[in-house]
Order: C-alpha cells, then structure tokens, then sequence
C-alpha cells in the first residue's frame, strides 16, 4: 500500500506546493477580481441560463422544434453549472501559471464540467425515449425502456472515457477490446440490428400506429395490434396474427388505410337505353341535388365531386358518381351508401324510367330452325 500511495501523496504535495507558490506571487488585486468575477456570475447564472435556452430555442425554431418543459429543466440545470465553472476557469487560467497546481485545477473544472453535460445528457435519455411513442398509439412501456437503458449506458460510457481523458488516464487496450467485441456481435446479430434500427425508423417516422387498417403492397390486409422494436403483429381480417419483421415493412410500400380523411364513393348507375334525354338529365340533377343537400358528403374544394353523364354500357347508359364521405368511419360509409343506393331508386322512379340489367336477345331464323327439325325427322338414330 505505501508503495501504492506514495506517488499519489507525493503529488499532492507538490501541487500543494506549487499552489502556495503561485499564489505568493498573484497579485491580490487581481485576486480580488477575479474573486468578484466569480460572484457576479454565480449571482446571475439564472439569468445567463435563460438567455441562453433562448438562443438555443431560437436556434431550434428555425427547424421546427419545440423543447418541453423536461428538457428546459434540466438544461437550465446543467447550463448554470457550466456558466459558474467557466467563471472558475477563466479565473484560475488568468492567476496560476500553467503549472502544477493551474494544470491540476484545470481538469477538474473540466471534469465537473464533463459530469454536468453528460449528467443532463443522462437525464435526457427519458424523454429522447418517450419522443417514440405517439398520442394514439399503445406501445408496451417495456420497449421504450429499453432504449432508454440503451442511452443511459452509452452516456455513462462516453462520460467515464471523457472522464479518463481529461485524467490522462490510458484505457487504449480496454477500447480495442470493446471495439473487437463490438465488431463480433455486430456481425452475429447483424439481423437483429437491421429490424431493430427499422423499428426505431417505423415508430420516429409515425407510418402507422396501433389500430391502424393497413395494406402492405403484394402482401395482405389487416389492422396493426402490437409494435415492437423487432417486429409488428398486423391480425388480418381471418384474424391470423402476422408478425412481420420491421425491416420488411420498412422496404415496403406501406398503405394506411387509418390516416385517410375520408371514404370514396365510386359508382355508376345505369338507366335504360329507351331513357329519353330528360330523362336522364333528371336522374343526374337528382343525384346531385341529393350530393348538395343529404349532408353525407364532403363539399370542399379538397374532395373531388364527379357527377356526369359518362357513357354507353352494354345495355345501359351510365352515370358516373364519384364523390367522397365527411368522415373515413367504416361504418358510417356503409350507411351513406345505403341512402345514396335508396336515393338513387327514387329518383329513378320518380324520373319515369328504370334501372338497367344485362341483356342478351337471341334471334333464331325461321328456315334454319325449319331445317333442323327436318334433319333430325330423317336421321337413323330417330
């Protein structure tokens, strides 16, 4: 132990020393400033904070981003805390020469300083985890708390390794072992990884969320039940969970049936071809009266409204109707669609003329058929 401690103890004392030293030779005016200095600061690190989070919200501002009230806390915290330190560093760098004892004041204003950054780092790594989660969506409190121990370490790793640098403390073998390590389960989980970093993608990028009715392209139908960092249980509607893997979904064309504002309406209605012009034009006016006034539709300029005369059918001509619902409810479609249907039968009836079905006429000639029965009069097998 002693042979342990004496180069330890022999340090101190000759930073002790060459403290003692310095200071007999400052100045004790420019003690005495720098003393005030520090005070003054300390007095108005509140102030200093504040004006600098305004800055930095400022600065965020022009990106869209808005910090909560969390974060302001604890960024004031730490902000303060290094405002007061640099005070302390300015002083000690402008009365101790870089000896001893300005070198050895030096690092630990730097590490209070480094302790301070990735303190308030440390306590960000909550609320980074909660930017995951959405309003709507449920994600298992478990996955978000992953990724915040997945933070807190990588803080405490870079802090310690920053720590040990400003100590001069050579931990080279240590890093090249991790690295090493890294490197090999990167390479056997590299599957894992993938999934996990399109999880993370999927969630931050807000495609879909739990509840949502989606369609991933050439594949199925079906409403999203779970969101995990490694896969999505999507239930078809055979009700067959399907856990597909994120990376998948995050190369696919992913349709969200859920973030649609409202339902199309696509349809035509076919009339008689003996239909006179007027006719007509009464079943379309009346279909379009009823698109004005029923209140089922959507009437701005964002939603399409298409209701015309558009063609010949094979026994009919036909009305398009192309129009969308208020709201993207399912079950309000369904009955928007029964009254327009039952409207539409109203208005042709009471238009005097009816809907058209598939026709087919079949003329057989006189002599041919006068013909086969002949043929099958003299046929041997009669």
């Amino acid at each position: 132990m002693e042979t342990e401690a004496g180069p330890v103890l022999s340090y101190v004392q000759k930073t002790i020393v060459s403290a003692q030293q310095s200071l007999g030779e400052v100045d004790t005016n420019s003690v005495a400033w720098a003393l005030i200095g520090i005070v003054l600061v300390f007095l108005i690190r509140k102030q200093l904070s504040a004006f600098g989070l305004m800055c930095f919200r400022a600065l965020l501002a022009r990106f869209a981003v808005d910090l909560s009230t969390e974060v302001e806390a604890h960024l004031k915290t730490a902000t303060e805390i290094l405002f007061v330190t640099l005070a302390i560093y300015v002083a000690v760098s402008f009365l101790l020469p870089d000896d001893g004892s300005g070198l050895f004041l030096s690092r630990v204003l730097s590490s209070v300083a480094i302790v301070a950054i990735f303190g308030a780092w440390y306590r960000l790594s909550g609320p980074f985890a909660s930017l995951l989660r959405n309003d709507t969506s449920s994600l298992v409190s478990s996955e978000t708390d992953w990724i915040e121990r997945v933070t807190q370490f990588s803080v405490l790793l870079f802090g310690l390794t920053s720590l040990l640098k400003v100590w001069q403390i050579d931990i080279t073998g240590a890093l090249t072992g991790v690295g090493v390590l890294g490197a090999g389960l990167a390479i056997a989980t590299q599957d894992l990884l993938r999934n996990l970093v399109a999880g993370m993608t999927n969630i931050s990028e807000k495609r879909f969320e739990t509840g949502d009715a989606i369609q991933v392209e050439g594949q199925f139908v079906g409403t999203v039940k779970r969101i995990d960092l490694r896969s999505t249980m999507v239930v078809g509607f055979d009700q067959i969970p399907r856990h597909i893997p994120n990376s998948d979904l995050s190369n696919s064309v992913v349709l969200n049936y859920s973030a649609r504002k409202h339902r199309r309406i696509m349809l035509k209605v076919p009339l008689m071809l003996s239909a006179t012009q007027s006719q007509i034009e009464a079943v379309r006016d009346g279909i379009r009266h009823h698109h004005q006034t029923s209140g089922d539709f959507e009437l701005g300029d964002a939603a399409p409204k298409h209701i015309y005369v558009s063609d010949f059918g094979a026994s009919s001509v036909d009305i398009l109707i192309y129009v969308w619902t208020r709201g993207p409810d399912y079950q309000e479609y369904l009955q928007i669609t029964e009254r327009l249907t039952l409207a539409i039968l109203s208005i042709t009836r009471n238009a005097g003329t009816t809907l058209a079905y598939p026709t087919q006429t079949l003329k057989i000639d006189a002599s041919t058929e006068s013909q086969g029965l002949q043929d099958n009069a003299f046929s041997p097998n009669s």
